[in-house]
């Protein structure tokens, strides 16, 4: 079926559902759709571009991706120069036919409605029935076209009775009309017979301010408008209008697109353009077209009694809530499914969105500027009172996939589905009649919230994404990308149900070796690290696939590998324990480092629980460490604090620095109190916290990661001792500073 696109800003006017059902009412009599693109909001020119006027405004790029026979461009409603300029560029990019209903200024066809005759009919009324001889024209925007054709009716008819008049110019709002009342009501101007006003707006503001002043309508004075808007008639004194107009331009230019199209045009009676009358002509009596006005506002109530039923509705439930609080799409769908009752009047919805709405968890605030893709995703097809339909991906050139079957003619409003900037893609809701579509506070609700819902989704696979990270990051050596000590058991945990025997190897560094020809200027914590890293590197090369390494602390790996039936743990690990040594002293000829590591090892089978067999092996490991045979003396002790000093952050143990030493222990402890004035242990704790202050007063590091920066694994051990050492937290430190 062909279908015609309706380019219109926020429906939030009566006269903008009577041109919608001008234009549907004769386009599905020729057996065409109409698809209205539009918006919740209408942005104005002195508002700056804000985040939800572009998602607001993301709809008018469905232009680009829909299949459209022609368009009808609104353009007059569209308030923002900027916008009406953009949504022409994408009309004239996608080559249809276009009609604009607003004018010619944009370079399209346009069609007029004749209104001369009316207003000729109307101020030929006032002065043949009720007598007026001296009338005053209040006018729109001087050179406006619709303000010409009204104004030229209404010449006619006083020059055909030679009546004194007097034309006004105003701007179709309030500020004139009141200006011209209260010029009344200071006796600044004679007071006429009557005023024929260019619009109700005018009409309906000039009334009020006369009536505040004392001067009564109709008995002081006759006034009329012009557009048949449903304020008009529920004033008090309803206003005589002429009605019809808005419907007709929208039935003529939907005619002028259709012959362009080659369609049928069957054509129907109707109204058309008519006079309304009221009581502010002085026409008191109950006539057809007052019962006609009095039905209008009738309809008017109704409606607005139901969308009052409607807020309290909203109001009572707990959607929003609940669309916060999902954990997945098909939950949200299912809450929209169950909600979607409280709309009244529509026939059928569709809710689609970007297939990869969810795809970038790295970036969840994203806003997503490309146009739309060639398919999109309906989670959710509901007829009224039925339960929805299993999303389907459709092409996004049908619209919707209710536009892809065979129906019969109908009007349906796309509005676009955002939160703010965050686009996700658009609704479709399929009306009988145009005059049942508004957008109620219930509907702009339900897609707000429902947007929420999605972003929230999108947060929660955001926090998802970061825990999966973490945890794979937990896994796996920042230094060397080796496993952790976690990560390795959850290796073999993943691998127990394997029928593969597996040895185990633990290696660390039993001391450093001096390099022969290379002079030695680097700090003591320098050699350590530079040691660390060429075994970690060493490990590295020898693993491949074949063997899984991990590194457990500083200076301690561990090695799994596969054993044969005739291999044993110790003969695998003396092959592997060769190839390392090999291997370190070859990465030590192309670099300056100074020492080299010497390796000791323990090794053994694979057996549950893994956690206890690691620990076995790892305190057999440290019981089987090579005692070293080094010079201990003050002048070496007093390197070490400064060393400490330099890098509190590093991993030193007394009973290491005991064995570099060659001393006792309590040795060490003895000569450190009696040569520094502080005990060991106190003296690191005071290097540590005076590293962590100068990283609190300097950085905007996290406490955890300043924690960790400075030795610390356990973060509540930290927060506790600088507690201790400082009398505050470190939070209250850095906002003293």
């Amino acid at each position: 079926m062909k279908r015609i696109g309706v380019i219109i800003p926020a429906i939030t006017d009566f006269l903008q559902n009577e041109l919608l059902d001008g234009i549907f009412k004769t386009a599905s009599s020729a057996g065409f759709d109409i698809i209205v693109l539009t918006t919740a909001t209408n942005g104005l020119e002195f508002h700056v571009q804000s985040e939800i006027m572009n998602g607001e405004e993301s709809i008018y790029s469905l232009l680009e991706s829909a299949d459209f026979d022609g368009i009808l461009f609104v353009s007059q409603y569209f308030i923002k120069e900027s916008v009406r300029c953009m949504i022409s560029e994408k009309i004239k990019k996608i080559s249809v036919p276009c009609i604009d209903l607003g004018g010619e200024s944009l370079g399209f066809e346009t069609v007029s409605i004749p209104q001369d005759k009316i207003m000729h009919e109307l101020t030929n009324h006032i002065i043949e029935k009720h007598n007026c001889k001296n009338l005053i024209f209040l006018a729109g925007y001087k050179d406006n076209p619709d303000s010409e054709q009204r104004m030229s009716g209404f010449l006619r008819a006083v020059d055909e009775h030679d009546c004194r008049y007097e034309i006004v110019y105003g701007d179709f709002w309030k500020y004139h009309a009141e200006k011209l009342g209260e010029e009344f009501l200071n006796h600044e101007r004679t007071l006429p017979d009557a005023v024929v006003c260019a619009n109700d707006i005018m009409a309906v503001t000039l009334c009020n301010t006369l009536k505040k002043g004392g001067i009564s309508v109709p008995e002081d004075i006759l006034v009329t408008g012009y557009d048949g808007h449903l304020f008009a008639l529920s004033n008090f004194p309803p206003i005589t209008t002429v009605s019809g107009s808005m419907y007709t331009l929208g039935k003529i230019g939907t005619q002028k697109l259709i012959e362009k199209l080659g369609g049928k045009i069957i054509k129907k009676p109707d109204i058309g353009i008519h006079i309304l009358y009221g009581t502010s002509c002085g026409c008191v009596e109950r006539n057809k077209g007052c019962q006609e006005a009095a039905q209008l506002v009738q309809d008017y109530i109704r409606h607005e009694s139901e969308a009052g039923e409607m807020l309290e509705m909203r109001i009572n439930s707990d959607f929003i809530t609940k669309a916060s609080d999902v954990d997945s799409l098909s939950e949200l769908t299912e809450l929209i499914d169950g909600t979607a009752h409280y709309l009244k009047g529509y026939q059928s919805m569709h809710w689609c969105l970007y297939p990869d709405w969810d795809s970038n968890p790295e970036n969840p605030d994203i806003c997503r500027t490309k146009p739309y893709p060639e398919e999109m995703l309906c989670i959710l097809s509901k007829e009224a009172q039925k339960d929805g339909k299993k999303p389907e991906l459709f092409k996004t050139s049908e619209i919707v996939p209710l536009l892809a079957q065979h129906h019969k003619p109908l009007i349906m409003f796309i509005l676009p589905l955002h939160a703010s900037s965050q686009v996700f893609g658009y609704c479709g809701f399929a009306y009988k009649n145009a005059s049942d579509f508004t957008v109620s506070i219930m509907l702009f609700n339900l897609m707000s919230a429902v947007a929420n819902g999605l972003r929230m989704l999108r947060r929660k696979y955001y926090t998802e994404y970061l825990q999966k990270k973490i945890e794979e990051a937990s896994l796996y050596d920042k230094m060397t990308n080796l496993l952790s000590k976690k990560g390795l058991l959850l290796y073999l945990e993943k691998h127990e149900q394997e029928s593969v025997r597996n040895g185990i190897m633990l290696i660390t560094i039993a001391r450093l070796l001096a390099v022969q020809n290379i002079k030695n200027n680097n700090r003591l914590s320098d050699n350590v690290i530079q040691s660390e890293l060429l075994l970690a590197n060493a490990i590295q090369l020898i693993s491949g696939q074949k063997f899984q390494a991990a590194r457990l602390d500083k200076k301690t790996f561990a090695i799994i590998y596969p054993l044969s039936e005739n291999n044993t743990p110790k003969n695998f690990a003396e092959e592997i324990m060769v190839q390392l040594d090999i291997l370190i002293k070859k990465m030590q000829e192309g670099s300056d480092v100074a020492f080299i590591p010497e390796p000791c090892y323990v090794c053994g089978n694979i057996t549950a629980p893994f956690e206890k067999c690691l620990l076995e092996l790892w305190e057999t490991l440290n019981e089987n460490i090579p005692k070293e045979n080094r010079f201990a003396g003050i002048s070496q002790l007093r390197k070490l604090r400064r060393e400490i000093h330099k890098a509190p952050e590093l991993n030193w143990n007394l009973k290491e620095l005991a064995k570099y030493l060659n001393i006792s222990k309590s040795y060490v402890q003895k000569l450190y109190k009696e040569s520094f004035g502080i005990s060991y242990i106190d003296d690191l704790i005071e290097a540590r916290i005076g590293m962590a202050k100068q990283l609190l007063k300097t950085t905007d590091m996290r406490i955890n990661e300043i924690a960790v920066s400075c030795g610390y694994q356990n973060p509540t051990h930290f927060m506790r001792q600088f507690r201790n050492k400082t009398g505050m937290s470190p939070s209250q430190f850095r906002n003293m500073q």
